[in-house]
């Protein structure tokens, strides 16, 4: 099928290793059917000033109303998507709403990436607690952020805690955290909110690869939540659609009918 990677970051991002042109050139190599820019917004970030975890939209789309005109040129069919990683925290919620409100946006993926004031790619965050407390802490806060914040179309890698772990359980599994799980993936379903899967989760971090539960997207598709997306996350231009066909056959094997990507914040799902 057609491919649309609906999060990547380019020299928008702070951690961004690429540009835009460079991930538009990849993606026309690719055959893919769109990108959707998702440049991170961490608002009171913990890590760094607010600043730092911030940029201009309007200088973002300049240089991305450049690259459609330059993929009209060449008669790509290309769709260029404009979009946003919105870093969620208990205390950014109106902030960042702020934000939302007066951007122009294709989709929006509420993300989290700081759990109680600490960044878990830094270690510190696991301190003192096992792996339920670690995860189950951060399931809750996706929820507790999702249902505060409403403003947003896609949950974006709910299992980002567990890939700079260091316990001996490296993966979150629905078996463990159900009442978690039933809390967030009813809201998704009752909101028309889409679940992504990031594949740049479900690569080699240390000595560890981590996996994707499908235990998780049958639940979700059991609760009847229609909508998923893929997301490389890609912070170079290589990664662009990596392992896309992969978990492309794992949704449909749970029951979905196809792939989700926004437009205009309205899910569009392109069939298998």
């Amino acid at each position: 099928m057609n491919f649309f990677d609906t999060h990547t970051h380019s020299e928008f991002s702070p951690d961004g290793k690429t540009t835009l042109a460079a991930l538009v050139e990849r993606a026309m190599q690719l055959g893919l059917a769109g990108i959707t820019f998702t440049d991170h917004l961490d608002l009171l970030a913990p890590r760094g000033s607010s600043s730092h975890f911030n940029f201009s939209l309007a200088a973002r789309e300049q240089k991305i109303a450049a690259l459609r005109g330059r993929a009209a040129e060449q008669k790509s069919p290309l769709k260029l998507l404009s979009g946003i990683e919105i870093g969620l925290q208990p205390i950014s919620i109106k902030e960042s709403q702020e934000f939302i409100e007066e951007a122009d946006l294709d989709q929006v993926i509420a993300s989290v990436h700081f759990i109680d004031g600490e960044d878990p790619y830094l270690g510190s965050y696991y301190k003192g607690k096992d792996f339920k407390q670690a995860y189950g802490r951060t399931l809750e806060i996706i929820y507790n952020t999702a249902v505060a914040f409403k403003d947003f179309d896609v949950i974006g890698h709910f299992d980002y805690v567990a890939r700079y772990a260091h316990y001996a359980v490296r993966d979150i599994f629905y078996k463990d955290f159900p009442e978690q799980f039933d809390a967030l993936l009813t809201y998704l379903t009752q909101n028309g909110k889409a679940l992504e899967i990031n594949t740049k989760t479900y690569s080699l971090h240390g000595d560890h690869l981590q996996v994707l539960d499908i235990q998780v997207l049958k639940r979700f598709r059991e609760l009847g939540g229609e909508f998923i997306t893929l997301g490389s996350d890609a912070h170079h231009a290589d990664r662009l659609c990596e392992n896309f066909e992969l978990y492309a056959d794992i949704v449909k094997s749970c029951g979905f009918g196809g792939l989700t990507h926004f437009e205009k914040r309205r899910p569009i799902v392109t069939p298998f």
